[in-house]
């Protein structure tokens, strides 16, 4: 299947030339991958100062999120048996979540 075509909008039109030593451009490359990114895409949200967070990251607050909601489904189910319990877990989670934001909004201020 191939590419859509970008509106006039999305177009990038103006190019900027960085010079790298090679284990620069080696760490930016690992780094891009890390995230699920393109190098050009890792500099241009570094450089404009936006979130640049590690694909793992993004996948264990999912999972995270993914396992809250199960607990939430089951506390219902069980009419709430276990509750403090329940609900420790639950601000626990809570916490992790929050955690591994910061963790990537200061990654990406490095």
């Amino acid at each position: 299947m191939p590419r859509p075509r970008l509106t006039e909008a999305e177009k990038k039109e103006k190019r900027l030339t960085v010079r790298f030593r090679p284990e620069e451009m080696s760490e930016l490359s690992g780094q891009a991958d890390i995230c699920g990114l393109s190098v050009s895409e890792l500099v241009r949200r570094r450089s404009l100062h936006r979130r640049v967070a590690p694909a793992t990251d993004l996948k264990a607050i999912s999972e995270l999120r993914r396992i809250g909601g199960l607990l939430k489904l089951s506390f219902r189910e069980t009419g709430g048996v276990y509750g403090d319990t329940t609900a420790a877990i639950l601000n626990d989670l809570r916490e992790a979540i929050i955690m591994i934001g910061r963790k990537g909004d200061s990654s990406s201020d490095s």
